[in-house]
C-alpha cells in the first residue's frame, strides 16, 4: 500500500468537522451531560467518529509509509509513536482510545456517562494536536 497525503489531509478535515460540531457542547457540565441523553447520544457519536478518523489515519500511515499493518487500534497509535509520527507525550494521552471507541461501539449498554464527559473533555484539547502533529509529520515528508 502506498501513503496517499489526500487520504490523511481528507480525514484531517473530517476531523476538523466533528471537532467544530462537538466544540458547542464545551460548557456542558458532567451532570447535564447525565440527565441529557440526546445531548450524551450526540458527544458520544462525535467521539466515535473522531477516535475512528484518527485510528484510521493512524493505520493509513503506518501500512501506507511503513509497511506495517496493526493488529489492534493500540498498535496502531503506538506504532506512531515508535516511528516518530507522534510524540511520546501526545501517543500517552492518546493511549486507549481504541479500547474507548470499542466500548462505544460495541458496548454502549455499559457506558458511563461520567467517562464520555472526561473522554469528551479531553479529546477536545487532544484530537486538535493529534491533527497538528499529523500536518508537520506529513510536511517534513515534502522535505526530504
Amino acid at each position: 500500500m502506498v501513503l496517499k497525503r489526500s487520504v490523511i489531509t481528507t480525514r484531517l478535515q473530517e476531523l476538523d468537522t466533528v471537532l467544530q460540531e462537538l466544540a458547542q457542547y464545551r460548557h456542558i457540565t458532567a451532570v447535564e451531560l447525565q440527565n441529557d441523553l440526546s445531548r450524551r447520544w450526540i458527544i458520544e457519536r462525535g467521539l466515535i467518529a473522531a477516535a475512528s478518523l484518527i485510528l484510521d489515519m493512524a493505520n493509513h500511515i503506518l501500512s501506507g509509509h511503513f509497511g506495517q499493518y496493526p493488529d489492534t487500534y493500540e498498535e496502531s497509535l503506538t506504532g506512531l509513536e515508535t516511528e516518530k509520527v507522534i510524540p511520546t507525550v501526545l501517543y500517552q494521552e492518546l493511549k486507549g482510545l481504541g479500547d474507548f471507541r470499542n466500548v462505544l461501539v460495541h458496548l454502549y449498554q455499559e457506558i458511563d456517562p461520567q467517562q464520555v464527559w472526561e473522554s469528551y473533555q479531553k479529546g477536545m484539547t487532544v484530537f486538535p494536536r493529534f491533527a497538528q502533529a499529523i500536518l508537520v509529520w506529513l510536511d517534513s515528508l515534502e522535505d526530504t
